[in-house]
């Protein structure tokens, strides 16, 4: 990552400004789900630090499987739910207000009597952008720092009477990407030796010259 990061730096270089993105992504595991990836921190050796965009993302795929208990047929609707809430170790970046809510729904859906049926794979995911303060994410040299994503998940059923039971097989994911907009420290031009030899023989010239007279 950090090798990304420098190659972004230093082709921006010519231009005055650059941005430098980062990111990673959790699979999607069996709910209830605790994943955690890590991003760089800025280096501040390398320019001046304007703004972050922190990017948090989400995903769940479900499966709903709906039976009728019922003497006569029954439509109903299973909805499945995952709230993810998110967490990170860097000091001062407080994510505690994110709730992402994902949703995945059957749809009404008429069975006959005793009659079972599946409904899946349902999907959904979601995003959130943030611009925390970016003088939280500057250090000299770099580093990281973890962004963490925990899921509570759930399943409803409305309609068929209470006669319908649901049950489900749920898996989610979290990820996140940061975007660092800043300023490179313009670089400092030191001569090069074919251009330092070339002024030594120009002086040595200028010097036989004035032998001469």
């Amino acid at each position: 990552m950090k090798k990304i990061l420098a190659a972004a730096v230093l082709a921006a270089l010519s231009v005055g400004t650059a941005n430098a993105a980062l990111s990673f992504s959790n699979a999607e595991q069996t709910t209830e789900i605790s994943q955690t990836g890590f991003l760089d921190l800025f280096d501040t050796n390398l320019g001046t630090l304007n703004s972050v965009t922190l990017t948090l993302n989400g995903a769940m795929t479900t499966t709903i499987d709906l039976s009728n208990s019922a003497a006569q047929s029954q439509t109903a609707r299973g909805t499945g739910t995952v709230d993810l809430m998110f967490s990170s170790s860097l000091a001062g970046l407080d994510l505690s207000a994110v709730l992402m809510s994902l949703t995945a729904t059957t749809g009404f859906q008429t069975l006959a009597s005793g009659a079972s049926a599946s409904f899946g794979p349902l999907t959904d995911a979601d995003t959130v952008a943030l611009t925390p303060t970016a003088a939280l994410f500057g250090a000299a040299g770099g580093g990281t720092f973890s962004i963490s994503c925990e899921s509570f998940s759930g399943l409803g059923v409305q309609g068929g009477g209470g006669n319908v039971a649901a049950s489900q097989t749920t898996t989610a994911g979290c990820g996140a990407s940061i975007v660092y907009d800043f300023t490179p420290t313009p670089p400092t031009r030191v001569p090069e030796p074919a251009s330092m030899a070339l002024v030594g023989l120009g002086m040595m010239g200028l010097a036989a010259i004035r032998r001469r007279k």
